[in-house]
Order: C-alpha cells, then sequence, then structure tokens
C-alpha cells in the first residue's frame, strides 16, 4: 500500500511542478458544441396522413452536441464529435403502466456520432494530406443546392434543417502542388443513402374519406394511359368495399462490394477573385427510385382486402461537374456562385403487377429513368449592404433529390433576405423558394434573438404553399413538388440554442 500511495503523489507532484506541461496538453485539445432546444407546434390539420388531425405539438426536441479536436502533434489531428438527441416525448401515448421504469420508453434518445477522423498533415510528402475517418464532406459552391455535392448524402429527417449531412467512413488525400492548385481524391467504401423527412410514406399512402371509401391511389411512373388502365380495374370495384392496409415501401441498397464502392475526384483553381472547381464522381443517386410495386387482391364475403407494396432502388450515376465563386469590384462586390454538373444515370426500368389470389391480372412496365445523360445546375448571387442587409438570390435547374425519372426536373428560384438590427443583437431572416414548374412554394421567416453572444432564440414558421392533389391524378409528374403531403406540414418553431 505504501508503494501505490508514493507513486500516485509523485504523480501529483509532477503535475504540481510541471504547468508547461499541463499548459502544452491544454494547447492540444480544443472543445466545443451546442445545446438546441427545438419546439415546434403543427399550424394545419390537412397535410397529415389523416385529415382534420394537427394543431398540436409536433416535436419537444434537445440537441447536445460535443465536439473534441486533438492535435497531439503539430502535423495530426483527431476529431471526434458526438451528438445526444433527446426526443422529448413519451414512445406512445397509450404507454403500457409496466413500461413505465423503461426510460428507453418514457425518455427516448438517440446517440450520434457525426464525425470521428484523423487528419496527419505533410505525409507521405510536404505537400499531401491524408484524412481517414467518419465524415462530412461537400462539394461545389453552392450554399444548399450544388448538384456536384453528392460524397455525403443529405440527412432530411428534419426537413427544416436541410444542410445536415448523413455521416459516412471514408479515405481523404488532399494535394497542395501550388499555391493555386488543389486536388482532392475521396474513395468511400459503403454507400449510406439520404435520411428522409417522416412525412416521405405519404408519397405512396392511398387517400380515403371519412367513410373508409378509396378516394385516390398514388400514381406509379407509368404513362397516363397505363395509369388510366390501372383505375379502370379498380373503377369496376366499390370503392367503399376496399380495405388497403398501410403501404410497403422497401429500400435495396447496393452490395457491400468493392465495386460498389464510390470515388470522387476535384481540382480547384484559385485565380485572383475567380475560385473555380472541376468534379468527377462515380456512386450512387443517394435519394430512391421507384423500381418495382405490386397489389396482391383478396376477395371476401363484404370486402376486398388490397395490399400494396413497392421496391426502391438507388442507382448508379457518374458525374462531371464544374464549380465557381467569382467576386469583383466591377459587380458591386457582389459574390456570383455557380454550380453545373452532367449526369450520367444508371437506367432504371420501373413494373408493375396487380394480382387477385396469386394470379396475374394486369401487368404494366415503363423506363422511369433513361441512360440519356442530363444537367442540373444552380446560379447564386450573394450580396451584402453595410452591416444591415445581407441577400442571397438563386436560380435552381433540379431539386437536390430530383434525378430526371418520371417525375422530370423542375426549375426554382429562391430569394432570401436576412435584415440585422440592434447592433446585430435582432436578426430577420425571409427564406423562400418557388417552383417555377408548378408554382408551389416554401417560405421560412425567422426571427432571431441574440440574448448574449453564445444564446439565441429564434421564432420562426415553416409554411408549404401549393396543391396537396396532383392536377392530374394519372399522371406521376403532376405532383405538387411543396404542396403534396409528402413535403411535410406548416409549422410553427421555437428554437433555443447555447454555443460553446
Amino acid at each position: 500500500m505504501g508503494t501505490r500511495g508514493s507513486g500516485w503523489g509523485a504523480v501529483g507532484l509532477a503535475l504540481l511542478l510541471a504547468p508547461a506541461a499541463r499548459a502544452a496538453w491544454t494547447d492540444m485539445v480544443q472543445f466545443s458544441g451546442y445545446e438546441l432546444s427545438d419546439v415546434r407546434f403543427d399550424i394545419d390539420d390537412y397535410r397529415g396522413a389523416v385529415p382534420g388531425q394537427g394543431y398540436a405539438f409536433s416535436l419537444n426536441r434537445n440537441d447536445v452536441d460535443l465536439r473534441l479536436r486533438i492535435t497531439p502533434d503539430p502535423r495530426v489531428v483527431a476529431v471526434v464529435e458526438p451528438r445526444l438527441r433527446f426526443y422529448g416525448f413519451v414512445s406512445s401515448q397509450t404507454l403500457a403502466v409496466a413500461d413505465q421504469w423503461d426510460a428507453s420508453q418514457v425518455s427516448p434518445f438517440t446517440v450520434y456520432l457525426d464525425e470521428a477522423y484523423v487528419a496527419v498533415k505533410g505525409v507521405p510528402a510536404p505537400w499531401i494530406d491524408l484524412k481517414a475517418g467518419r465524415m462530412q464532406v461537400t462539394w461545389g459552391s453552392a450554399d444548399v443546392f450544388s448538384p456536384n455535392d453528392n460524397i455525403s448524402s443529405r440527412d432530411l429527417d428534419d426537413p427544416l434543417d436541410y444542410t445536415r449531412k448523413v455521416p459516412n467512413e471514408m479515405l481523404e488525400v488532399d494535394l497542395y502542388p501550388t499555391p493555386w492548385l488543389t486536388l482532392n481524391a475521396i474513395w468511400v467504401p459503403i454507400f449510406q443513402p439520404a435520411w428522409l423527412p417522416p412525412s416521405a410514406p405519404l408519397a405512396y399512402a392511398v387517400q380515403q374519406n371519412a367513410q373508409g371509401c378509396l378516394t385516390q391511389f398514388p400514381a406509379p411512373p407509368l404513362s397516363t394511359a397505363q395509369n388510366a388502365q390501372l383505375a379502370g380495374l379498380f373503377s369496376a370495384v366499390n370503392p367503399c368495399a376496399l380495405d388497403f392496409g398501410t403501404p410497403s415501401v422497401t429500400n435495396y441498397l447496393p452490395n457491400n462490394t468493392l465495386a460498389d464502392s464510390q470515388v470522387g475526384l476535384r481540382a480547384r483553381i484559385a485565380a485572383g477573385g475567380l475560385d473555380l472547381g472541376l468534379d468527377y464522381y462515380y456512386g450512387r443517386f443517394g435519394f430512391p427510385v421507384a423500381y418495382d410495386a405490386s397489389v396482391a387482391v383478396t376477395p371476401g364475403p363484404q370486402r376486398t382486402q388490397v395490399a400494396y407494396s413497392a421496391e426502391v432502388i438507388y442507382p448508379r450515376m457518374q458525374v462531371a461537374g464544374l464549380d465557381f465563386t467569382y467576386t469583383s469590384p466591377w459587380l458591386l462586390d457582389a459574390e456570383v456562385v455557380g454550380d453545373v454538373a452532367v449526369i450520367f444515370p444508371e437506367p432504371v426500368d420501373f413494373a408493375l403487377g396487380i394480382y387477385e389470389n396469386g394470379a396475374p391480372l394486369l401487368t404494366l412496365s415503363n423506363q422511369n429513368v433513361s441512360s440519356q445523360p442530363f444537367v442540373k445546375g444552380t446560379l447564386e448571387l450573394e450580396r451584402s449592404f453595410g452591416n444591415w442587409l445581407y441577400v442571397n438570390a438563386a436560380y435552381i435547374h433540379g431539386f437536390f433529390d430530383e434525378f430526371d425519372d418520371a417525375y422530370g426536373l423542375h426549375d426554382y428560384v429562391s430569394l432570401t433576405p436576412e435584415f440585422h438590427m440592434l447592433e446585430d443583437r435582432l436578426r430577420l431572416r425571409l427564406a423562400s423558394i418557388l417552383d417555377l414548374t408548378d408554382d408551389s412554394n416554401v417560405f421560412f421567416p425567422q426571427l432571431t434573438w441574440v440574448v448574449r453572444p453564445s444564446v439565441e432564440l429564434m421564432l420562426g414558421a415553416f409554411i408549404l404553399g401549393g396543391s396537396t392533389q396532383p392536377s392530374n391524378p394519372l399522371d406521376y409528374a403532376s405532383r405538387s413538388k411543396f404542396g403534396q403531403l409528402a413535403a411535410g406540414r406548416d409549422e410553427g418553431v421555437m428554437r433555443v440554442t447555447v454555443t460553446w
């Protein structure tokens, strides 16, 4: 016991006598993060899964983000960023008394690992950096709508936090051969798809009235003539005698093989006020594309059971892109940002089968995605007017979840002015986007009060505009982008954020 005690005493004495060593260790570690409390309230009663339900709290969430950056050597950086999410609701409104001891039921939470990687500078040559681990990568110059941003899929489980990415394990090599040229190469072994919002399944939902009668089924990616043939099949049956179960939608992810890994190559050139990027990506589209569907009909004495299932895939694609940022006094110091990408897709054929008691009634097929290359692009203009106003305006051809399938590519304009008042303690941001193809829109006003330099309170509203019904029930492409139920709900928002 005496030897052990003297050993700990020696360690303590060494620490007390070595403040320089303690200071050196402190300099190696940087700790940052945030705590965010997010409360939301549905401000509609017609955009949910059940008409008439709404005007209730939809979110009561708390996030705690803890980012640790360690530099044990001037050329080595390790980053670890876990995030704890507490949902603030019990798991069920009809929670069993026997489960009230279970924290996972009474106060459910999730632990995310947003980043965990190591970066080594100057290895194996002074102009080469290596990075490996769990990362989130953003390519392109446009803020949100870059068609060249394909390395990390998007995390849209919260539509209001549309800039978040899905972390993934990857290896990155950065080369700096000259002061004006940067080269990047990224290898991603395993594909991770985009995370979708809770409203996404409503894209496949069958609509019924209050009496449970069929009013509309979601048009599959077939021609209007084929969908008319499909509708005619069900029109011969009493719509009030059909019992539709919850649609089953299955993801088919690629195999975990070397051939299914992803590769990205990029070159960036800095020349005066111009920052130019050339990009190439080989991998998968991050959003699901309809591939197959089946309807199983089982007639009964009084009612007919209908089971609807669908399958989606993530097509291969190659992307050749260019992006730039340009600032010049002759443009009144405005910043012009552009992204354009030529996408070479894997073709996708869609098939639909209707079966009665296991026997085929109708089989239809259509090409959902052709092998024809297509172009997506974004052009942005950003400018600050003194310290009181910032404006971002953009034209977008092809939203980030559009793949030129049977839905096509839409054109959009976005406008976001942000006013800074009271020495930047009060900010008013008016974000909006308009679909020029179907006139649907999103308006997201936010008023932020900087209570203290590290504390912010935001009040806002997320408002969707557009018809919840397709303009032509037989046309897959006639769904309103932001009006359809799958786009989500109108919400009031209150957020409190503390950063450190």
